[in-house]
């Protein structure tokens, strides 16, 4: 695929963006050697390669570490990949009477200069942090990060191989829907009217898989990520049959 119709395909991201995954495209199909971005992406731009992965001529490979991780890294590759350049991060506060929160470690560590692209999720569990990041920051991270908000705090590497991995706390809820057009299932989500599911959408407050929502009648499907600000963010499993007046369930995992 030449880079003019790759841009095209990725128009939804910053040209900039685009062209650096692109080289990285090249330069395995020149090398045949796996090659790796050096941040991590959302799901609008991995599931977009992974679509295009035929046409590419190389395998597209990506991984966050958690399940259900939404930042990855993506590999290019002419065989399966087992390597990623990801450390896993688990920082430990000493706060005893302080409810420190998700934008509280991010925040902390962002302020080191820290682009958000270097980071892949973060997962607060039993007052702890865990952060995928990429490995070319982790020593950077441990010399600098010594408290987070007024709390000091402590960093370990976590061997992804042999460590338990927290996962994400989800509510499982079942949906119905006259059909899977964005503004039906942003509605049934929320509670609220077809009609302020279109304000909603309109005002830019609905992304699908990391990207705006641009129209009302896009037909969702299922794996993807709906973030709906002021309501909180969802994940489309799949169809769970009809109800006996002809609506669709579905069934939504709420992230907690």
């Amino acid at each position: 695929m030449d880079k003019k119709t790759f841009l095209n395909k990725m128009s939804f991201v910053d040209n900039s963006i685009a062209s650096k995954i692109y080289d990285k495209v090249i330069l395995t199909q020149k090398t045949t050697r796996t090659t790796y971005t050096s941040e991590f992406y959302t799901p609008d731009i991995y599931k977009t390669l992974e679509h295009m992965s035929s046409e590419l001529d190389v395998k597209v490979n990506c991984y966050g570490v958690f399940e259900d991780a939404q930042r990855k890294i993506i590999a290019f590759s002419e065989e399966d990949v087992w390597y990623y350049p990801i450390d896993l991060l688990k920082i430990s506060t000493n706060a005893k009477f302080t409810k420190i929160e998700h934008k509280d470690y991010l925040g902390a560590i962002m302020a080191l200069g820290i682009k958000r692209e270097k980071l892949g999720d973060l997962i607060l569990k039993n007052d702890e942090c865990y952060l995928a990041v990429h490995n070319e920051i982790t020593d950077y991270i441990k010399m600098n990060l010594t408290s987070v908000g007024k709390s000091t705090c402590t960093i370990n590497i976590l061997d992804v191989n042999s460590s338990e991995i927290p996962v994400y706390d989800f509510q499982n809820i079942i949906v119905n829907v006259s059909s899977l057009r964005i503004d039906c299932v942003v509605s049934a989500l929320c509670n609220i009217s077809r009609g302020k599911a279109e304000e909603l959408i309109r005002q830019g407050k609905v992304l699908i898989d990391y990207s705006e929502a641009l129209r009302k009648d896009k037909i969702l499907k299922e794996d993807c990520i709906i973030t709906i600000r002021g309501y909180g963010k969802f994940k489309i499993l799949e169809e769970a049959g009809w109800t006996g007046s002809g609506r669709v369930k579905i069934q939504v995992k709420k992230f907690i």
